[in-house]
């Protein structure tokens, strides 16, 4: 298994205009959640995920869920339809439907390499849960819900809801013709849209497996009516014939009789297989034929209502679907909830790794060091306007100090507008500084957030890399259920004096184990015996609180690993025993145990049959990790393109994945030219370049966008470029020129790749630069590890026109339409241009690109 390289976040934007992106609001966004905080539960039982519900659905997409991270899955369950629990309300019993749907990932995490060095990285194998997904009876219902690529292939298919055959006499009904032999075959039914097939064969035309006949043969018992005359069949084998009518048609009789009443008429050559010895013969089956590609492939989850454990694991990628919202009805609630469980955990001896983690990370190169480090008693200057960076350090002696530590990520401080920074240039009095203004991500002692500049001194404030795992703790949580549960219930007044006598000693063991101590060392710092998810969900509201206790690493048992005693240790305290049952208590142990399968899959998969494990704040470890390292953020900018995808112009159809692969092959392409090379770029180069690409590798002939398909046309198009089959000598001399000096050039050095390298000379020059021979293998130049390259060093050193990107794209010159001359003059320049702007838009939200070099 690969490690993994790219990261997501397991929703997409509802509003693609707003940035919900920053790791930091991503974190707090999670106070929103109605319930499921980590590490604590709405119940105070040690929590190890965390909800997306109904709270956190107003700035996300929550209509599917993507993965988090590059991995391969190893095992789900997908229910036909959600179990019930009977909770007993108001004296009646009332059936609450509960999603114990998941999919279980496993992921490999590791640090790069140290060039030169042939040590090997330490690594960690983790696993993302997502719970609560929605049963599969949904998906047979609806064919237009995507399904998980994940899901194999069932040899059931569907019509296409796009099919438009009709059959005489009923227009307005829409579907596929069944046909008795290949395209030419008579048609002799007509099968609706969404009807479920299954076929054999292969070819355009598809023989029906599923069907004995035409719909008006079958008999409400399923089998096939009608009888024949043997006068005009022939014998194929066995009891298999065919129509040879003299009339082009043969009559199917209800009853084993000419004067029968006509059914139907089968056309000449129809084949089928009938029974019996006498002159009328039994229909027991008619072949029967669709056009394949009318037909819609159907992926089905492996066992439905069982957990399913993958012999082969499937890869799946950062951002690909993971299925989605099922629905949950808690045992107080009116009506069920759509949401999202979402833990990540290992079962790896996660305390050696981040020790060895830290240490490689001293010797990574300080471009990894991608977080820089705000820590508590920072001063936080209010902004004035015309403010210099000589006033803003008088300033800052008598400003108010944020009271946490905070990491904040490059990208934030790089995607900062050009007023909201200040650089102090070194001097003999002083050093090197930048002065960032931030809202909202400090707080001061009272815990308000707090608005001005802060000051980074280069050399001093610390630059720290995801892989030092700073701010982490390792949390050894022996879960007690009883304890956490006596401490929730005197913190909410929920016990009486009897009870907290009884109790309170429990209570006491609750709040003095090893978590509740750290979260009180973070947020309750006056300790005044309150620790409860609503304690947890006003901290997790400030950026530097969310961002600390994101970094509690909880080794705790899965509340997935089924022990009945561990529940059964709760009956006290809640007040069941076997005089005065609580009969909802004893129903919701049931559906613990119903939702439990650890004990199916841990063996299997490589987890600790013992069911404990390391937790780890899913968002949080996101945040640590996705934005490091590349220029673009693969996932995230797929992401945000694929939601502006047909904007870009009118009537663009939607987004194919073959172009969507298409791009992320060349964003990485991208990334990996700028990282391998010392060139430096910025926004507005990149975003144009995409917008070149996107209008110069359009394929019309199939709709396929970012395509590595040469120029279309046919021999003859491509004279225009030919020196012998030119039409006039100024074409013939412009191909001479260039170096298209043989008959045939025009088409053997057409125009391929990103922005449709064209001419013998051009292939000549990058053959030189990029240690290829081109001109030998022109198509080479097509292929995007090629063509990015190609593209990035032409339009940057002008080796089209001579133009090139730094004339019209910096920060004080941002020239869209006059770029257009680094490729082409004024060809479709304004069209281009438009898509510079949205690609610079969705740069912004998904890229650490600078706006200056």
């Amino acid at each position: 298994m690969q490690p993994l390289k790219n990261w997501s976040h397991p929703f997409k934007d509802k509003d693609p205009s707003k940035d919900t992106r920053n790791p930091l609001l991503q974190l707090t966004h999670m106070a929103k959640a109605a319930a499921g905080y980590y590490p604590l539960g709405r119940s105070g039982l040690f929590h190890g995920g965390i909800h997306f519900d109904s709270g956190t659905a107003g700035a996300l997409d929550q209509s599917s869920v993507h993965c988090l991270a590059d991995g391969e899955v190893v095992a789900y369950r997908i229910d036909t339809q959600a179990p019930t629990t009977a909770y007993s309300i108001n004296k009646k019993t009332v059936e609450k439907p509960f999603s114990r749907n998941f999919v279980l990932v496993r992921h490999y995490l590791q640090p790069p390499k140290i060039k030169g060095s042939p040590d090997t990285p330490p690594s960690l194998t983790f696993y993302s849960l997502y719970m609560h997904l929605q049963d599969w009876s949904v998906y047979h219902e609806d064919p237009t819900l995507t399904r998980p690529a994940f899901w194999p292939e069932s040899p059931v298919r569907r019509v296409k809801q796009t099919v438009k055959d009709v059959r005489p006499g009923n227009l307005e009904l829409r579907g596929l013709n069944v046909r008795t032999q290949d395209r030419n075959g008579k048609v002799i039914d007509l099968l609706p849209r969404g009807a479920e097939v299954t076929v054999s064969g292969k070819g355009d035309m598809r023989k029906l497996e599923n069907s004995l006949g035409p719909a008006n043969l079958i008999s409400a018992d399923g089998s096939l009516r009608g009888y024949v005359s043997m006068s005009e069949v022939l014998l194929i084998a066995g009891d298999d014939y065919y129509v040879k009518a003299l009339g082009g048609s043969l009559n199917v009789y209800a009853e084993p009789s000419f004067h029968s009443e006509v059914l139907m008429e089968l056309p000449d050559g129809t084949r089928f297989t009938l029974s019996g010895d006498d002159y009328y013969r039994k229909l027991e089956r008619i072949d029967q034929y669709v056009h394949f590609a009318s037909l819609q492939g159907e992926q089905k989850p492996l066992g439905p209502d069982r957990v399913v454990v993958l012999d082969t694991p499937v890869a799946i990628k950062a951002g690909e679907l993971i299925g989605h919202l099922g629905r949950y009805q808690e045992s107080g609630a009116e009506q069920p909830e759509q949401k999202l469980h979402l833990e990540v955990f290992s079962g790896d001896d996660v305390d050696s790794f981040i020790k060895a983690s830290r240490d490689w990370a001293q010797r990574l190169p300080e471009k990894d060091r991608t977080w820089l480090k705000l820590a508590k008693g920072t001063a936080v200057v209010p902004h004035q306007n015309n403010v210099t960076a000589a006033q803003l350090k008088v300033l800052s002696a008598a400003s108010p100090l944020s009271a946490a530590d905070l990491l904040i990520p490059k990208r934030v401080l790089d995607g900062l507008p050009a007023d909201r920074k200040i650089q102090v240039t070194a001097s003999e009095s002083r050093k090197v500084s930048n002065w960032y203004r931030l809202e909202g991500l400090l707080h001061g002692a009272d815990n308000h957030l707090l608005k001005g500049w802060v000051r980074e001194e280069v050399g001093v404030t610390p630059w720290v890399s995801p892989w030092s795992w700073e701010g982490y703790d390792i949390i050894d949580e022996y879960d007690v259920p009883q304890e956490f549960m006596a401490s929730f219930l005197r913190a909410v007044k929920r016990l009486s004096e009897a009870q907290l006598e009884r109790f309170g000693p429990m209570a006491d063991e609750g709040d003095t184990g090893p978590l509740k101590t750290r979260l009180y060392d973070i947020i309750d710092t006056d300790r005044n015996g309150r620790m409860t998810a609503e304690e947890l969900r006003t901290a997790i509201s400030l950026p530097a609180h969310a961002q600390s206790i994101s970094q509690l690493i909880v080794n705790c048992e899965s509340e997935w690993y089924y022990k009945a005693g561990k529940w059964d240790r709760l009956d006290e305290v809640l007040g069941h025993s076997g005089s005065t049952p609580h009969l909802n208590w004893l129903a919701e142990k049931q559906r613990i145990k119903q939702m439990c399968w650890w004990g199916e899959v841990a063996a299997k998969v490589g987890l600790p049959a013992h069911g404990e494990v390391y937790y780890f704040h899913p968002v949080g470890l996101v945040a640590t990790f996705a934005k490091t390292g590349d220029l673009i953020y693969v996932e995230e900018f797929l992401l945000q393109y694929e939601l502006a995808h047909t904007s870009f112009s009118p009537g663009t159809h939607a987004l194919t994945t073959n172009s969507k692969e298409n791009l992320r092959k060349i964003v990485v392409a991208i990334n990996k030219y700028y990282k391998s090379f010392p060139q430096k770029t910025n926004i507005y180069e990149v975003a144009y370049m995409l917008a070149t690409v996107r209008h110069e590798a359009y394929y019309f002939l199939t709709g396929e966008f970012f395509s590595e398909k040469p120029e279309a046309g046919n021999l003859s198009y491509f004279n225009k470029y030919d020196s012998v089959l030119a039409s006039d000598p100024e074409l013939r001399e412009v191909a001479r020129k260039n170096g298209n000096t043989q008959e045939g050039d025009g088409y053997k050095y057409r125009g391929r790749g990103c922005v449709h390298l064209t001419w013998k000379n051009n292939y000549r020059k990058f053959s030189d630069l990029l240690s290829y021979d081109f001109v030998l293998d022109p198509d080479a130049a097509a292929k995007f590890e090629y063509s990015v390259p190609i593209m990035i060093i032409g339009m940057s050193k002008g080796m089209f026109t001579g133009k090139k990107l730094a004339d019209y794209l910096a920060l004080d010159k941002k020239d869209y339409l006059s770029a257009r001359k680094i490729i082409n003059g004024n060809d479709a320049k304004v069209l281009i241009a438009s898509y510079a702007e949205k690609f610079e838009a969705i740069l912004k939200k998904t890229s650490r690109l600078p706006v200056e070099y």
